[in-house]
């Protein structure tokens, strides 16, 4: 990264991105200032390669790398034959970076007792673990000390499509799927035949971190899950059995909403939801065959799809399910993406204790809120005249060209923000315009919760697609208060120069997965454009209002400029930096890859609430890294790694 030496930090980004605010942060003043990189090259030439890893060794100065792994369990890219499909294996920590590395690495989920420092307790219970899927396997890392992560175990599966993996928060269960790769939309990688799918999800058992074991599956013919989460609801009165206290439901995401399942006739949901009776227990693993095979069944209970007149036509595309409990309602709702027909917010509080497999009412009937560009009702919050939209027509929402459409993920706050602050922060430290909480009458309208939305594209020839920051404080009224895209112009075939970057092909800057931080910091994966930090807490007192008073009861309606997403920095991961030659020296696989055989391609990532980010790279690993603004001093793991001398 090029320095110059002067006082204060260069404000470029405003400049060269309206949508983006300026590089900050909360040192900014002990910062040299630099000079702006653009992360972002869309042709191919004598000057430029994709593939050619050092030329994106690139980030921002506020960022670091803190350590790395490239996925090697024990230097064996398979398993022996005996645990195929089966059991997974113990890793040996010795090959930690170590050639080959596996690659296809793709989501990637944590869970753990963070704020506790990841202690582990003499019971089993605690410490801090990562979970990555990888096409035909997924890892388990120990990430309880950020500046020293270790595999575990891997778990391998000779026919499968493994891109989604979830974890329940006791860290003993883990729900992958295998999803269809012979359509026209999703077309097997590469070809090969032998790697087709099986459209299904599968249980794995995880308690014994080291020897993963597979104790359930079911099949989802004819298209499979595209993403799945997982919840369970104590004291419900569906319960098949008197002693299940606690049970368990599953939300799949099919992507093909709608479609006639196998030869059965009937149609099933793009949102499907699964109950499982007994829940765990009719997983444990030391149950004989005879009570596991009697014990594996799941029961379809409900399914959700967007109604066609709440759209303006596009596709309705089941991609992704997210569970959350809003903070402020309570109510445990499915934030989900629909492509065409955007986000969609449905209230799956109170499952019937009647299943209703094919969703005629729940939770068709239950959807609280959704937002689109443009009005999808003839009148109320969603028709012309109200805030649950953006004064688009059909056709401008579904112009992919805009940067709209296509909406692909969500990703609500788990938490409440005011100004800089959330409730994460000690009360003493909150700003006179928080007042006393939400619940305040004079500033309680200052606390906001936002749902942050993208979109994905394969190719597009003016956009990579807008982030946009959607107000769900009050679920029922969702509003656009913010929209950010990549910083930067670009330079299209013709030579000419464009407003914005774009998509030549291959998905290659798309907007992908994101989370969420604390105090209104947003991480978002684009890709071959690596991974971006934003910064949303100031866009409650950015917006410019009509009748200069905020007035949230009339949504857009009542905006008349859209506040401020802020820009604090970028990564992108070009393999460990004390390595000199990673291609060749940790066996990267650039010839016959998932992720078009380029560094950095970059899936997912995870923000440990300690302050670090885990990045899922789909050909190198993964890596952790920390930004600047999230240090925490209860929770200082420095780099042990030492810089290779030049």
């Amino acid at each position: 990264m090029a320095r110059v030496d002067t006082a204060l930090i260069l404000c470029i980004l405003m400049a060269m991105a309206p949508l983006s605010g300026c590089f900050g942060g909360d040192d900014v003043d002990d910062i040299e200032e630099y000079v702006w990189i653009d992360p972002v090259t869309e042709i191919e030439d004598a000057n430029h390669s994709h593939s050619d890893l050092f030329a994106h060794r690139l980030q921002t100065p506020n960022v670091r790398l803190i350590d790395y792994h490239n996925l090697n369990c024990d230097g064996n890219v398979k398993p022996p034959a005996e645990l195929d499909n089966s059991a997974g294996r113990p890793c040996d920590p010795a090959f930690k970076n170590a050639a080959p590395t596996p690659g296809d690495s793709s989501e990637i989920a944590i869970e753990g007792n963070f704020l506790e420092d990841c202690v582990k307790y003499p019971d089993g219970t605690g410490g801090c673990y990562a979970y990555v899927s990888s096409y035909n396997q997924f890892e388990i890392l120990d990430i309880s000390k950020p500046n020293n992560i270790t595999l575990l175990s891997t778990y391998y599966a000779e026919i499968a499509r493994i891109i989604d993996i979830k974890v329940t928060p006791d860290n003993n269960w883990v729900l992958v799927n295998h999803e269809l790769t012979n359509s026209e939309l999703d077309p097997i990688p590469n070809d090969d035949d032998a790697n087709s799918g099986a459209n299904r999800l599968d249980v794995i058992y995880v308690g014994n971190k080291n020897e993963p074991i597979k104790v359930a599956e079911w099949n989802n013919p004819p298209a499979g899950f595209h993403n799945q989460d997982v919840h369970v609801y104590c004291d419900w009165d569906g319960a098949t059995n008197p002693d299940e206290e606690c049970s368990l439901f599953l939300f799949g995401a099919d992507p093909y909403p709608e479609m006639t399942e196998g030869d059965s006739g009937t149609f099933y949901k793009g949102t499907q939801i699964f109950y499982v009776p007994m829940g765990f227990e009719s997983w444990l693993p030391t149950q004989t065959d005879e009570q596991q095979n009697s014990s594996r069944e799941i029961l379809r209970w409900g399914g959700y799809s967007p109604e066609p007149e709440t759209t303006c036509g596009g596709s309705i595309f089941n991609h992704d399910n997210v569970y959350h409990e809003h903070p402020i309602t309570g109510q445990k709702l499915l934030y989900i993406s629909y492509w065409g027909a955007g986000l969609r917010i449905v209230d799956v509080t109170n499952p019937p204790v009647v299943p209703d497999p094919e969703g005629i009412s729940w939770p068709q009937d239950y959807e609280v809120g959704r937002w689109l560009g443009c009005p999808t009702a003839d009148d109320g919050w969603y028709g012309p005249d109200g805030g649950g939209h953006a004064g688009m027509s059909a056709n401008e929402w579904l112009d992919q060209n805009l940067g709209n459409d296509n909406i692909h993920y969500a990703v609500p706050y788990d938490h409440l923000i005011c100004k800089d602050v959330s409730q994460y922060v000690d009360q003493s430290l909150w700003p006179v315009e928080c007042g006393t909480g939400p619940s305040d009458a004079v500033y309680g309208v200052n606390w906001r919760h936002y749902t942050i939305i993208a979109p994905e594209y394969g190719s597009n020839t003016n956009h990579t697609g807008i982030v946009w920051t959607i107000d769900t404080t009050d679920p029922a009224m969702p509003f656009l208060v913010s929209k950010w895209k990549l910083p930067g112009q670009s330079i299209l075939p013709d030579g000419t120069v464009h407003d914005n970057h774009y998509i030549p092909g291959g998905y290659i800057f798309s907007p992908h997965n994101g989370d969420t931080g604390t105090n209104g910091h947003v991480y978002w994966t684009h890709y071959h454009a690596g991974n971006w930090l934003t910064d949303h807490s100031g866009i409650w007192d950015s917006i410019v209002w009509k009748d200069g008073t905020p007035a949230p009861e009339l949504g857009w309606q009542g905006i008349e400029t859209l506040g401020e997403t802020e820009t604090l920095g970028y990564y992108l991961p070009a393999g460990p930096e004390w390595v000199a030659d990673p291609t060749n020296e940790l066996g990267y696989d650039m010839a016959d890859c998932w992720a078009s055989c380029m560094i950095p391609f970059d899936w997912g990532l995870q923000y440990d609430p300690r302050g670090y980010v885990f990045i899922s790279e789909m050909v190198s690993g993964v890596y952790v890294v920390q930004f600047d603004e999230d240090k925490d001093p209860r929770f200082d793991y420095p780099p042990l790694w030492t810089p290779i001398e030049e």
